[in-house]
């Protein structure tokens, strides 16, 4: 919301500049200018957005920290970001069961098909701590990689189990601490589109079982079609198929919970 604000008002601003400075209009053409200005003028906009998010960034984030909180003006920065992508890749969001979701700090499960996973569900819980374990790779995206590390957000090196395991620790700190809640694709990587869900790596539900967390079960539908079909809309599903409280799996291990959430947003995803 905020790109977008900055953006409209820099581009009202100079096409209305342009229509007092140009009256009374002389050429036929000079009807024109104001619109030509607000279309400068939102391009414009959107540099002055970036060039403000690159220098909040680096006053709020230091890369050398490791953060114990989110800080909410952060999030506020980071999901405004997010919100202007999402808004301008047109897609049409049906949201289902998102009542069910505690207000405590939980655990989010996902299944990961698009890089708009993560951003959808950010900016539909932009008023919720959440940060995600992601991969390292996705620390370096421009303008957002400082906000997300000042979000708490998690990245893993696949390749390095003890990395792994301490980011785990991590993530299992923020959600004891009630610092924030955590979201994770157990799938690891994004999944081809004809594959209705990956196998699970069972670490994830390790968090859970030492925290006693609610479980969030959340499936996406309809994201990889984003990429493909723009710019015309795409028609996206999230939903909460269930919530797990520890009394629900207390019995289990982190194999055991892993096979069953697996099982439930296999048959989810499966309709």
């Amino acid at each position: 919301m905020l790109v977008s604000i900055i953006c409209v008002a820099v581009a009202a601003i100079l096409s209305l500049t342009s229509a007092f400075t140009f009256w009374p209009v002389h050429q036929w053409y000079d009807f024109y200018r104001p619109v030509v200005m607000f279309i400068a003028g939102y391009f414009a906009g959107i540099a002055f957005a970036w060039i403000f998010l690159d220098i909040a960034g680096r006053i709020m984030c230091s890369k050398k920290k490791t953060y114990t909180r989110p800080s909410k003006f952060a999030r506020f920065l980071l999901n405004s970001g997010i919100s202007y992508i999402n808004n301008h890749a047109h897609i049409k969001l049906t949201k289902i069961g998102l009542e069910k979701i505690p207000n405590d700090c939980f655990l989010l499960i996902g299944n990961h098909k698009s890089k708009f996973d993560s951003m959808l569900v950010s900016q539909v819980l932009r008023k919720r701590d959440l940060a995600f374990v992601t991969k390292e790779d996705n620390m370096k995206i421009p303008l957002a990689n400082r906000f997300m590390w000042r979000n708490c957000y998690m990245p893993v090196d696949r390749g390095d189990k003890l990395q792994s395991l301490e980011q785990f620790k991590r993530a299992a700190e923020l959600i004891s601490s009630g610092a924030s809640s955590v979201g994770i694709y157990p799938e690891g990587s994004r999944q081809e589109e004809h594959v209705i869900l990956g196998d699970f790596h069972n670490g994830a539900f390790a968090i859970a079982i030492k925290t006693r967390c609610p479980i969030v079960i959340l499936t996406m539908k309809g994201t990889p079609t984003i990429h493909k079909r723009f710019p015309r809309a795409s028609h996206v599903e999230m939903k909460c198929a269930q919530v797990l409280y520890y009394e629900d799996y207390s019995s289990m291990n982190a194999t055991d919970l892993c096979n069953y959430v697996h099982d439930i947003m296999y048959k989810e995803l499966a309709d």
